[in-house]
């Protein structure tokens, strides 16, 4: 507690002669002139922010941002099948499409239990080839109609029509087998 008064005493008896004011706005400038007279220089560099450098890259990064954003709104990801390429094309399309269409309704038709997980292969591997051609087809507007995109895509089209020959050719010789195999079982 002593302390304290001690403290307490020297602050009252000290009021009057404390500097609590803020210094004024040119209290530095006069202090380095002060200094600078005495033959000693010191010189503080002054603070100045410059906006214009941080102004200049962010409007940069505005601009480029908008550049972007605008040539992906007004250009879309283009896609082309083989219908756009020519009448003759158009056509090949065609007769794959409803070839493929037919086999897949056939597979539907005389599938069975026994045949299911053939049938679930044969489907994962059609998925795997419409993804390919839609790549495909994305290529073939990059590369200007580009024959071998086109070869690549009627490719496609017989390697999906071949895989789902192959797959009726197989429910077929299942579905015999099994057929046969009942007529041996109730002879």
């Amino acid at each position: 507690m002593k302390k304290e008064d001690t403290i307490k005493k020297l602050f009252e008896r000290m009021q009057d002669q404390l500097d609590i004011h803020e210094p004024s706005v040119d209290h530095q400038i006069r202090f380095l002139e002060k200094l600078q007279q005495q033959n000693k220089v010191v010189t503080l560099p002054t603070k100045k922010r410059n906006w214009i450098r941080p102004l200049s890259i962010a409007a940069s990064v505005a601009v480029l941002i908008g550049i972007v954003a605008i040539s992906f709104i007004s250009n879309p990801i283009q896609e082309a099948d083989l219908a756009s390429v020519s009448p003759q094309m158009q056509e090949t399309q065609g007769f794959f499409t409803s070839a493929i269409k037919a086999q897949l309704e056939e597979i539907d038709k005389i599938s069975s239990a026994e045949t299911q997980e053939l049938v679930t292969d044969a489907m994962i591997q059609m998925e795997k080839l419409e993804s390919d051609y839609e790549i495909l087809k994305k290529d073939l507007v990059h590369s200007g109609n580009d024959k071998r995109v086109i070869s690549a895509m009627i490719k496609n089209f017989q390697k999906r029509a071949n895989l789902l020959e192959e797959v009726l050719q197989k429910i077929n010789d299942i579905n015999e087998f099994k057929l046969s195999e009942n007529e041996n079982s109730i002879l």
